[in-house]
């Protein structure tokens, strides 16, 4: 008999604050290296963004518009709000 599937993560990989601790490390690591890099795309017939320093997008209209990652709550260089 084979062992059960556990499809539920371990509540460390799924916990905001420690992502946004490993998004903070590799977003200044990135930031000193040059990184305000983000690419716009489709992602299941929705236009996203898609932050090249913490690897994470955002379906969000605002976020598209303004340039704006959510999870490193910080603005791309080529794109300031007024």
């Amino acid at each position: 008999m084979s062992a059960p599937r556990l499809y539920a993560l371990p509540p460390d990989v799924t916990d905001p604050d420690t992502l946004r601790t490993h998004a903070d490390r590799r977003r200044r690591a990135l930031d000193a290296a040059g990184c305000q890099s983000y690419v716009l795309g489709m992602r299941s017939g929705y236009a996203v963004i898609v932050c090249l320093c913490c690897g994470l997008g955002s379906a969000n209209a605002h976020d598209i518009e303004e340039r704006y990652c959510g999870f490193c709550t910080t603005w791309h260089s080529e794109w300031r709000p007024a």
